[in-house]
């Protein structure tokens, strides 16, 4: 039995490819915004899986493996860096000394050494094996990791299925494919992007202010009229019942909750807390996304910043133009900022009791080149890196796969972008055997082409 969306199609008694295809184009006609009880009726989700949310903090631009979290201090210097390597509370996982407070807490950290992509050493394409679990381009775009979260559980009440902080993924050097649109998934599923600094004194969500000039009675008689226009739409859709959940229609929603505007409000919490964070927009951010999972957003990407130019991030050629970013901003700004905010944000969600449903995975583009090269910094590498998760039923104070003694290819249990995401689904109860997507002109498509990393789970 196949479940295309929230409808199951049977694949016996001799149904061919075209039987089947028709059969699924009809099945996906008539879904609406699939809600969970819908999902387990048709047995495409598990509705015992611990996690149900999932924060992702994605590291534009990269940290070098070898300087972070996969340290190889018996290399030569050209190859170990500069940092030291210290003991965490799991015997034998050391990480970089400017970590001190991840290294606490381990036990709860999975991390996946072998991680490596084979399609090109640009930004982009990591990016969007990332966010996307494919490689893909302009004629074929793949949704969003939280675009699929949103397609198949739907949304909590007002506020959106899939939120993106603080803003988009901008200019990263080829090219606008980043893998954080909804594809043909439609707008309906689009990550809601904040495009606003959490951590400025003046923030505000620009979407969620009403102009002081729009009356409610301006705001209403607006919305019918957008219902009229909808309305006369679906009618000339010929053969279409699908109900629509288009962007103007989930911006309104936004706009008159107040429970959604006081989602965005970190007035509310406490100075200590937001300090502990750190006042910073990343730092912010992780506040912001652990306020959105407590409200009902199911995903929420935090983007540690949108380019690598021009700005201290973790792309570290020490080019002295517009990539200069070096060992010493490493060690002054992006190690500790990240120690701060990922290690609050673990502890914050443990408090409040959200760590068991939710899963935090930290991820990137690719690694960096096992040798410095002749300026001091490291230069891309999708041949290798680290990245890892915690929460729900993730097993903690694991290292899975291991890297040769420069760190320069996976020595075993090597792991493919999508397997991070399919391990993702899995975890929240998704049926990746059985359970499709309406693909471009509706033509059901699998979720993702990986199987999901078993030892991850407990």
């Amino acid at each position: 039995m196949l479940n295309l969306g929230s409808v199951k199609v049977p694949l016996c008694d001799g149904m061919s490819r075209r039987s089947f295809l028709q059969a699924g184009a009809a099945g996906l006609t008539g879904l609406s915004l699939p809600h969970l009880m819908h999902q387990q009726a048709a047995g495409a989700v598990n509705g015992s899986a611990k996690i149900k949310n999932c924060i992702t903090i994605f590291l534009v631009g990269s940290p070098g493996h070898l300087d972070t979290w996969d340290m190889k201090p018996d290399a030569p210097a050209e190859v170990r860096g500069k940092y030291s390597p210290i003991a965490t509370d799991v015997t034998g996982v050391r990480i970089c000394e400017h970590f001190p407070l991840m290294s606490r807490m381990m036990k709860k950290v999975a991390l996946i050494r072998s991680l490596h992509h084979r399609t090109g050493a640009t930004h982009e394409n990591g990016q969007r094996w990332m966010m996307t679990g494919h490689e893909f381009n302009a004629d074929n775009i793949k949704p969003h990791s939280g675009s699929v979260i949103s397609r198949v559980f739907g949304s909590r009440g007002d506020l959106p299925a899939n939120v993106i902080l603080p803003g988009p993924i901008g200019n990263t050097g080829a090219g606008p494919l980043h893998g954080q649109t909804a594809g043909h998934l439609g707008s309906g599923h689009e990550p809601f992007f904040l495009n606003s600094d959490p951590a400025r004194p003046d923030f505000k969500v620009a979407d969620l202010e009403v102009p002081v000039k729009d009356s409610k009675f301006r705001l209403d008689a607006r919305k019918k009229l957008l219902d009229q226009i909808d309305e006369m739409q679906r009618r000339t859709e010929t053969g279409s019942t699908q109900s629509h959940d288009s962007a103007y229609e989930r911006a309104f929603r936004l706009l008159t909750s107040p429970k959604a505007k006081k989602a965005f409000d970190l007035n509310d919490e406490k100075d200590t807390l937001r300090d502990r964070y750190g006042r910073n927009t990343f730092g912010q951010s992780c506040l912001m996304a652990r306020r959105l999972i407590e409200s009902g957003v199911r995903y929420v990407t935090v983007n540690h910043f949108d380019t690598v130019f021009n700005l201290t991030c973790w792309d570290m050629h020490a080019d002295g133009g517009g990539l200069n970013n070096t060992y010493l901003d490493y060690e002054r700004h992006l190690c500790p900022q990240f120690d701060w905010a990922f290690t609050a944000l673990i502890e914050d969600l443990e408090q409040r009791g959200l760590l068991q449903d939710t899963v935090v995975a930290v991820l990137s583009e690719f690694g960096r080149t096992p040798r410095l090269n002749p300026r001091g910094g490291r230069d891309h590498y999708p041949a290798a890196w680290t990245n890892f998760l915690v929460g729900g039923n993730i097993k903690g104070g694991q290292v899975i796969g291991s890297t040769d003694k420069i760190g320069s290819r996976p020595n075993d249990s090597p792991v493919e972008p999508p397997q991070i995401l399919a391990s993702i689904y899995h975890g929240m109860g998704i049926d990746l055997d059985n359970t499709m997507m309406p693909g471009p002109g509706s033509r059901p498509v699998r979720l993702i082409e990986a199987e999901p990393i078993k030892k991850l789970f407990s």
